[in-house]
């Protein structure tokens, strides 16, 4: 990754109010035990999560799943996370992929219509709907992501046939899922590529959703490309859908954070921002594999269950109350700030994607009258340090009085490590 030696500069504004906090981005993939019950639930509704997407992968591998005769463990998975998801107050994704056996990682005998016959995907589709039913998985609550990365054909095997086969698919799904649950959530294409108004792959598939009239409730795909952008995703997608008059619920990234080198705190930092301004939910990537899928939270969590830096970042996030506010990026920094009249507080945190060091500036413009007395506001700064081990808590690195003058005010982070990110916090 490339560490930015030069200073940087990020704008707060407190009079451009952008409403309550959604902590859209707390999101995951995995990450917990198999049976969903660890790590603790604290340390999941301690940071707010909103979404957990799993269907079983990579259990029984490699001949795991429905198409190799092993479905009852993936699905009790599914159950187990589903109770943990429930419990709090998150949203379930469901992966029909996973349960079918096409997890990247086990062997897939047969693919969905192969020698156009559907015969065995219905009876699929069936059992999973039918599962779902009887565990009370048939609200809002619970989204059907119907098929993984299907664009990725090599060297990771989602889908394992051309583009064409995978459109049938779709909409014999679709179509099964709201005949027996007319009110579910779908989701899709979950790609691995991101939308662009140049790529067919993408272009084909919105056209097709539109003429079938088999739109998803949300549009999805993953930002896992370490130069792509998930706001010019977002301004792709909005111009591609403009243009074909089609509308959805919204836009969801439910794989975000290229490998390890951005599962860390000051690039999941930068990704909160960039998702709270575009609007976009969003879950965190996992890269483990075989039993650490099931484990860490995607390296948020210690094997003995503490937090990691990375997890602090998600706390100070979801510590956020009262309205979000303007975030004028820098040129490597990015983050979400908000503040709350209410108990006369404001929280910004702040992170590099590619890595910063040395003298970042923070611009606080128009701070409100609630955040200052007698001409003076105190700013505290928590450096959340990225390591690979057990952080008990932040440690502060700067706690002041400092001068408002116009409402404004500027202040100076030494970023002393390129992937850490950092939580300012203002009170009178």
């Amino acid at each position: 990754m490339t560490t930015h030696n030069t200073a940087d500069t990020v704008t707060i504004d407190f009079a451009t109010q952008l409403g309550r906090p959604t902590y859209r981005a707390s999101g995951f993939i995995y990450g917990l035990s198999e049976n969903g019950t660890q790590p603790a639930q604290g340390f999941q509704s301690d940071i707010k999560v909103r979404f957990i997407r799993a269907g079983g992968a990579q259990l029984d591998c490699p001949d795991g799943g429905w198409v190799n005769g092993k479905y009852t463990r993936r699905w009790d998975s599914v159950k187990g996370y589903y109770a943990r998801t429930k419990a709090i107050g998150a949203k379930s994704i469901l992966l029909p992929h996973d349960l079918w056996g096409a997890d990247g990682v086990c062997h897939v005998p047969r693919w969905p219509g192969d020698n156009g016959d559907w015969r065995e995907f219905t009876s699929f589709m069936a059992q999973v709907i039918n599962d779902a039913k009887a565990n009370g998985m048939t609200g809002s609550d619970v989204q059907w992501d119907i098929w993984n990365e299907p664009d990725l054909i090599t060297p990771v095997q989602f889908w394992g046939r051309d583009q064409t086969q995978y459109l049938g698919m779709w909409q014999r799904a679709y179509h099964q899922i709201r005949a027996a649950i007319p009110g579910a959530v779908i989701v899709g294409p979950s790609t691995a590529g991101q939308p662009d108004p140049a790529w067919s792959w993408f272009t084909t598939y919105v056209d097709y959703v539109k003429a079938n009239n088999v739109v998803p409730n949300y549009i999805s795909w993953h930002q896992l490309v370490t130069d792509s952008d998930p706001q010019t995703s977002k301004v792709n997608l909005d111009e591609m859908l403009a243009t074909r008059g089609i509308s959805v619920q919204g836009y969801q990234v439910n794989e975000y954070g290229a490998n390890t080198n951005e599962q860390l705190a000051g690039p999941s930092a930068w990704y909160l921002g960039r998702f709270e301004r575009a609007g976009i939910d969003a879950l965190r990537a996992n890269w483990g594999m075989g039993g650490g899928l099931y484990e860490g939270m995607g390296d948020l969590v210690t094997g003995s269950d503490h937090p990691m830096g990375g997890w602090w970042t998600y706390k100070r996030y979801a510590d956020m109350t009262g309205t979000r506010v303007a975030v004028t990026a820098g040129s490597t920094v990015d983050g979400v700030a908000a503040t709350d009249s209410r108990v006369r507080k404001a929280t910004i945190v702040l992170g590099s994607r590619g890595g910063v060091t040395g003298g970042v500036t923070v611009q606080l413009d128009n701070i409100p009258p609630y955040l200052q007395s007698s001409g003076q506001t105190h700013v505290t700064v928590e450096q959340i340090p990225e390591v690979a081990g057990y952080v008990s808590d932040l440690a502060v690195v700067s706690d002041q009085g400092m001068t408002v003058a116009n409402n404004s005010l500027t202040l100076t982070v030494k970023w002393s490590s390129a992937h850490d990110a950092y939580a300012i916090t203002v009170i009178p």
